[in-house]
C-alpha cells in the first residue's frame, strides 16, 4: 500500500502531461530524441561548470565569488540552449537562403524534363515501351513498379512544395510554424534538464533499477547517433556532392537539385541515382556528352561510394544488427509512422535488441 499510492500519483502526473501534449506526438517524440542526443554535451558542460566553480573558490571577494558561482551555475543551461538554437537555425537558414529561391524554377524545370522524357529520343523509348508491354502481362509486378516510381515522384514534389510553404511561412511569421518550433525547443530543453528526475520516476513506477534504465537510454542514444551519422549526415554529404556535380555540369539551380538528391538518398538501392542519372541523360541527349559522362562518373565513384561505405559503417557501429535488418527497420518505420519513422524504426529496433540482451542476463544468472 505504501508503494501503490505514490505510483498512482506518478501515473496521474504522466497522464496530465500526455493530455497536454497528445496533439503533438511527432514534436514530442522528436524533442525527446534530440534531448537524448544532447545529454552527453549537457553533462560535459555541467562537469566543466563544477570544475571551474571549485577552481575559483576562495580566489576573489565574496561578492564577486557569488556572482561567478551564479554565472557558472547557469552556464550549462545557457551553453546547451545556444547550441540547440544553432542546430535549429543553421539548417533552416541554409534552406531558406540557398534552396528556397531556386525551388520554384527548379520544380518547373523538373516537370519540363518529365514531360519531355528527359530529352530521350523516340527510338530510345521504343525498347522501354516493349518492356512495358511485357510487364503488362504481369499486372502485380507492373503495379508494384509503377507504385514505387509514383511514390518517389510524390516524395520529391511534396518535399519541394513543403520547402516552399515552410520558407514562406517562416518569412511571413506564421504562428503555427513558430509554435511548433517553440514547442520543440522548449520540450528538448525540459527533457534535458529533468532527465535525471524522469529516470527516477520511471524506475519507481516500473520498479526497475537505475542502471537498467541507463543501459536502455544508452542503447537508444547509440541508435539515434547512428541515425544522425549513417542516414542524415550521409544523405547531406551525398546531396552536397551531387550539388557540386550539378554545378560543374552546368545546371542552374544546383542547390535545388542537391536538395532533391538529399531526399532521395534515403531510398534504398537506387538513392541519389534517381536524380543524377536522368539529369545525365538530359545532358547526353542535348549534345553535352562530356558533361554527361563526367556527371555519371561523379555519381558512381563519389556519391555512391559514400553511401556504400559510410552508411553501413555508421549504422552498424551504433546498432548491433545486420545491415539488412537495419534497412528493414527503417523501411517499416517509414511505412508505419511516416517521416518520423526514419528515427522511430532504428530506435525501436535498438530497444528490442537491448530488451533481449537484458532478458538473456536473467537466464544466464539462473
Amino acid at each position: 500500500m505504501n508503494n501503490f499510492l505514490p505510483r498512482v500519483f506518478y501515473l496521474l502526473a504522466t497522464l496530465a502531461w500526455a493530455l497536454l501534449l497528445w496533439r503533438h506526438p511527432t514534436t514530442t517524440f522528436t524533442a525527446a530524441c534530440f534531448s537524448c542526443l544532447g545529454q552527453p554535451f549537457y553533462r560535459r558542460l555541467r562537469r566543466k561548470s563544477r570544475h571551474w566553480s571549485n577552481k575559483l573558490r576562495g580566489t576573489s571577494s565574496p561578492r564577486l565569488a557569488a556572482f561567478q558561482r551564479a554565472l557558472l551555475r547557469h552556464m550549462p543551461l545557457y551553453g546547451y540552449t545556444l547550441a540547440l538554437l544553432a542546430c535549429m537555425t543553421t539548417p533552416m537558414a541554409a534552406l531558406i537562403l540557398l534552396v528556397a529561391p531556386q525551388a520554384s524554377s527548379g520544380l518547373e524545370r523538373l516537370r519540363e524534363l518529365q514531360t519531355n522524357n528527359f530529352q530521350i529520343p523516340p527510338e530510345w523509348l521504343a525498347p522501354l515501351q516493349q518492356w512495358r508491354s511485357i510487364l503488362a502481362e504481369y499486372p502485380h509486378i507492373e503495379k508494384m513498379i509503377n507504385d514505387f516510381f509514383n511514390d518517389i515522384e510524390a516524395l520529391m514534389n511534396d518535399a519541394t512544395n513543403m520547402l516552399l510553404s515552410w520558407s514562406v511561412d517562416v518569412l511571413g511569421g506564421t504562428m503555427s510554424v513558430l509554435w511548433i518550433l517553440f514547442l520543440f525547443f522548449t520540450l528538448t530543453v525540459l527533457f534535458t534538464l529533468y532527465s535525471r528526475l524522469i529516470y527516477i520516476i520511471a524506475g519507481r513506477v516500473f520498479v526497475l533499477p537505475q542502471a537498467l534504465l541507463r543501459r536502455f537510454a544508452n542503447a537508444i542514444h547509440r541508435a539515434l547517433r547512428a541515425v544522425m551519422m549513417g542516414i542524415a549526415l550521409v544523405a547531406l554529404i551525398q546531396g552536397f556532392l551531387c550539388g557540386i556535380g550539378f554545378a560543374a555540369a552546368g545546371f542552374k539551380n544546383a542547390a535545388f537539385w542537391g536538395m532533391l538528391a538529399t531526399l532521395t538518398a534515403l531510398v534504398p538501392v537506387v538513392g541519389t541515382a534517381i536524380i543524377w542519372l536522368p539529369l545525365s541523360l538530359s545532358l547526353w541527349f542535348t549534345g553535352k556528352t562530356m558533361a554527361a559522362v563526367g556527371l555519371i562518373l561523379w555519381g558512381v565513384l563519389a556519391v555512391a561510394m559514400v553511401d556504400n561505405l559510410l552508411r553501413p559503417l555508421f549504422l552498424h557501429h551504433g546498432i548491433n544488427a545486420p545491415f539488412l535488418v537495419l534497412i528493414t527497420a527503417i523501411l517499416c518505420g517509414l511505412n508505419a509512422f511516416g517521416a518520423v519513422g526514419l528515427i522511430a524504426g532504428p530506435v525501436l529496433l535498438a530497444f528490442a535488441i537491448q530488451a533481449v540482451e537484458e532478458s538473456n542476463k536473467f537466464y544466464i544468472r539462473e
